[in-house]
């Protein structure tokens, strides 16, 4: 994972052609994990609404403090696996996500994301309401929660740009 603090400098040094070849075609940003689940195969618990919530909030007001998790390169078209197991493309170690819990859905050809939930105990969240077992197309700007985890969907676009502004603790954003 990169710090917002990290990616600053080399957004600053980067054009944004180069800087989307650096990270790939979006970002997935989150708070900086709490404590680690002790092991990956615990029992799943139950993920809580409000819990969910501040975990949204946090994301829009905390933008300095976030974190950018790193994905695999993305080809054309790319299904990445999302889960608390080791072998997930989006490996999340919390005890509220599914050991195999949703895929992601790149399309170059399409330029979009979808988000589908693979049989999750706690479910998968787009701003804050639940997907259920339907296939999500992800906007620049939104919040994708994986049980209580959640995550800030940028284009890297929008990321670069959001960059090159003064650095602010307590501002919000939403994608453009």
């Amino acid at each position: 994972m990169l710090s917002i603090q990290e990616l600053r400098a080399l957004g600053a040094s980067l054009s944004v052609g180069a800087f989307r070849r650096q990270l790939g075609p979006f970002v997935l940003i989150q708070r900086p994990p709490g404590r680690p689940v002790s092991a990956v195969l615990a029992a799943t618990r139950v993920a809580s609404a409000s819990d969910i919530e501040k975990g949204m909030l946090s994301l829009l007001f905390e933008f300095e403090d976030l974190l950018i998790t790193t994905l695999p390169p993305l080809t054309r078209v790319e299904e990445l696996s999302v889960g608390r197991l080791p072998d997930c493309d989006l490996m999340i170690d919390d005890a509220s996500v599914s050991k195999r819990h949703a895929v992601l859905n790149w399309s170059e050809p399409q330029g979009r994301c979808s988000v589908r939930d693979v049989g999750s105990t706690n479910g998968t969240f787009l701003n804050g309401a639940t997907i259920g077992t339907r296939e999500a197309t992800l906007k620049d700007g939104d919040i994708l929660s994986f049980g209580n985890v959640q995550f800030w969907y940028l284009m890297t676009d929008t990321l670069h740009a959001r960059l090159q502004g003064p650095p602010s603790g307590k501002t919000s954003f939403r994608g453009t």
